[in-house]
């Protein structure tokens, strides 16, 4: 690797301790039906240090494979035909005996109305990551899975990672986010992005 490189993926690291995390031993499923943007994707997480990766290109594949074998992350595309990302999440989330029931799900997309992101959270979808990909929040995604462990709720309207957080005082000098909530829901086909995602994931 050239020094350029080097820099460059040191760079694209977030700060803190999502340097310091070893994926070698993660077991990682990636899905999506476009070639080009599965190999990006491989290519990103090798460079993370996965080295256990498993590729499938629609979410009939990706289903094959989940009633089979764990994971503990699933990353799966939002955008493709017969089964999008969203309803392999809804059908990993309905088989509550199946090994994946509770596997970490990172949904991508290029598109980001509120409704698709309130879908996505609603799923059971643990995080959504905005395309095109940037390494550095995916890595930085990957990290907050990783040192945030949540209840899992298992209930008729809802399978997924819990939702409740306390209520605290918002620390000093930042604002209060209600102003923008009620900009989101006046304007609901306005793209979010990836700060106004993370924010209704907690």
């Amino acid at each position: 690797m050239s020094d350029e490189s080097q820099e460059a993926g040191t760079r694209a690291r977030p700060i803190g301790a999502a340097s310091r995390l070893d994926l070698k031993r993660a077991k990682v499923l990636i899905v999506d039906d476009n070639q080009p943007s599965l190999d990006i994707l491989a290519q990103t997480l090798k460079g993370f240090g996965v080295r256990n990766l498993t590729q499938a290109r629609s979410g009939a594949d990706a289903i094959q494979v989940l009633v089979r074998e764990a994971f503990d992350v699933v990353i799966v595309d939002g955008e493709m035909p017969v089964q999008d990302g969203f309803d392999l999440a809804e059908n990993i989330r309905a088989d509550t005996g199946g090994p994946n029931y509770t596997v970490a799900i990172v949904l991508l997309t290029s598109f980001t109305p509120r409704d698709k992101i309130m879908r996505a959270r609603d799923a059971g979808v643990n995080l959504v990551v905005t395309k095109p990909l940037v390494p550095g929040v995916l890595l930085g995604r990957l990290e907050w899975l990783a040192r945030n462990t949540r209840q899992f709720v298992t209930s008729p309207g809802y399978c997924g990672p819990d939702r409740r957080f306390k209520k605290v005082p918002l620390p000093e000098g930042i604002p209060e986010r209600r102003a923008e909530e009620i900009k989101l829901i006046s304007q609901p086909e306005r793209a979010m992005s990836q700060n106004e995602i993370d924010n209704i994931f907690g």
